[in-house]
């Protein structure tokens, strides 16, 4: 075990100095479920702008004003573009919740991806949809990464995969509602109005929440450890981040889970609507039942890993058994009976989720938390980033869907594989 490890899991509960930074005991408060609750709030109407566009993909109007004809691999990159900007702003803006504070720096992004959806709202041409598409990406980056912070400070070892459980859920929910409800809006106002409404959502709602709620550091007393004082993230953490084999395993894995979440949310709803010929109602519907499973998993899944602490192996198992269904999905004849299919991959995909967020706080020192999740989650984002486009890329090249697919498969499994070392990985309680 790496002298990062070493530090990240036995001393947390005593004050020390060094690249953690000074840490000390923290109070159980009720509020921490509350601000967990905004932090939900906020993943969920994030994923609203993140996947809005995959529903445009179909739209007559949105590809007119775009000039992209319906060509895959255009469509493909509006997405790519995105997450690739993400990733690398997950990467590298990270750091901005351990100089600044997660509170801060999340509420005036919020108020930026705002203003960006309504920017997007008046898109004239393919090329300002992409470098507005670029922008919201490197705003969005960093999300994740200040949650787990807040998550971090506020909560107790023994409740974090719960909390992590609690805000992860925006995902499907976001996708769940997210689909239908940028399919209502198109169908009955337009493609312009969903982005307006969108941003109303993070310009009214979410920053407001995050200012007035969300509180930097509980009260002094409990096992979940805080910084009491840090002025900058050193050259020296980063290093003991990047050779820790564990933090390479946990990215590894990430790159499948992203690669998996991207493909689906980017090409879930060309896929019902071409190849399995749902019509607009039933094309919501199947488009919302995978993230609506997927949400009632990531609770269980969060739940049985902190009663157990088998959290490898929950996520390992849960990324391959995605993968494997994903595959028979594909190769089922009957449309409804492939829908449901996908339904449960996505089902066990979402099982795993929660424990790799808790997995990481138990590997993460300290003081370095947002900055160790922004190397994860943005390399997993940038390697998963690219699936949206070589998925339209494949079905541009050889016209079968099913074929682009099995870039989502073959991620899933390898993905799933290379958590495996850590299944005798006993983290401390």
């Amino acid at each position: 075990m790496t002298e990062f490890a070493v530090r990240g899991e036995g001393d947390l509960n005593k004050k020390s100095a060094g690249p953690s930074g000074l840490v000390q005991r923290v109070a159980h408060s009720p509020l921490r479920w509350v601000i967990a609750v905004v932090l939900l709030v906020s993943v969920i109407t994030g994923f609203f702008d993140r996947i809005s566009v995959a529903v445009l993909f179909t739209d007559h109007g949105f590809n007119a004003a775009m000039g992209t004809d319906f060509h895959p691999a255009a469509l493909g990159m509006l997405m790519t573009a995105f997450l690739l900007a993400y990733a690398l702003s997950s990467i590298f803006l990270s750091f901005g919740g351990d100089l600044f504070g997660p509170r801060r720096t999340l509420g005036f992004a919020s108020g930026v991806w705002g203003v960006l959806m309504f920017i997007m709202g008046a898109c004239g041409s393919y090329g300002s949809m992409i470098f507005y598409r670029v922008l919201l990406g490197l705003s969005e980056g960093p999300q994740f990464s200040l949650i787990s912070k807040t998550v971090q400070r506020w909560f107790p070892r023994h409740e974090q995969a719960r909390a992590n459980a609690l805000w992860m859920v925006g995902s499907p929910i976001g996708s769940a509602i997210g689909f239908p409800l940028t399919i209502w809006l198109v169908s009955n106002y337009g493609w312009r109005a969903s982005f307006y409404v969108l941003g109303a959502f993070n310009f009214l709602l979410v920053m407001p929440l995050i200012l007035g709620v969300v509180k930097d550091n509980p009260p002094v007393a409990n096992d979940a450890p805080v910084e009491v004082k840090r002025s900058a993230v050193r050259l020296a953490d980063v290093r003991l981040l990047l050779a820790d084999k564990k933090v390479w395993m946990l990215t590894g894995f990430g790159t499948g889970l992203l690669t998996y979440l991207w493909g689906l949310n980017s090409w879930l709803p060309t896929y019902l609507q071409r190849v399995r010929h749902f019509d607009l109602h039933h094309m919501g519907i199947y488009s919302a039942l995978p993230f609506i499973l997927m949400f009632f998993a990531e609770l269980i899944g969060g739940y049985i890993a902190d009663r157990t602490g088998k959290y490898a192996l929950l996520s390992s198992s849960g990324l391959f058994a995605a993968g494997v269904l994903m595959y028979i999905a594909t190769q089922v004849e009957q449309p409804q009976l492939a829908a449901v299919i996908i339904a449960f991959s996505a089902a066990a995909w979402g099982f795993g989720i929660p424990t790799q967020y808790a997995l990481a706080l138990r590997v993460l020192p300290v003081g370095t938390t947002s900055t160790g999740i922004g190397i994860i989650n943005g390399i997993g984002n940038l390697v998963g980033a690219c699936a949206p486009a070589v998925i339209g890329f494949i079905v541009a090249g050889t016209g079968s869907y099913k074929a682009g697919l099995l870039v989502i498969v073959v991620a899933s499994v390898l993905g799933s594989l290379a958590l495996l070392p850590m299944l005798r990985f006993k983290p401390a309680t």
